[in-house]
């Protein structure tokens, strides 16, 4: 063996096959909290009135706080189709820890 060679050792199948129980189980997280986030907004968008909705997508969700009461809760900003009255609407909703709802949705005739 010469100086300049360095010795590697080989990866263990046993690692392999950690590493991909890791990144299934982390992909089937990752999936459970994206559908828990559509299943909580849908549920306040049905509180708020919209009955018939689908293609529900949740571009994030954000711990809030209301500085007068200090009442916190969590706004979506959301998008979606209204079926009822055929338009799309994006916008904000809100669920405080109290339950009061607020919206801030924009509607708009959708292409179908």
């Amino acid at each position: 063996m010469q100086e300049n060679e360095i010795e590697v050792r080989k990866i263990g199948l046993k690692t392999y096959v950690y590493m991909v129980i890791i990144i299934v189980f982390g992909i089937i997280f990752y999936m459970l909290a994206e559908n828990g986030k559509v299943v909580k907004a849908s549920k306040i968008l049905h509180d708020l009135g919209y009955t018939k909705i689908e293609n529900v997508r949740v571009y994030s969700e954000k711990q809030v706080e209301d500085t007068s009461t200090k009442i916190q809760g969590y706004r979506y900003f959301v998008k979606f189709d209204d079926l009822l009255t055929n338009q799309q609407c994006k916008g904000f909703i809100l669920k405080d820890f109290k339950g009061k709802i607020d919206k801030d949705l924009e509607c708009t005739k959708g292409d179908k």
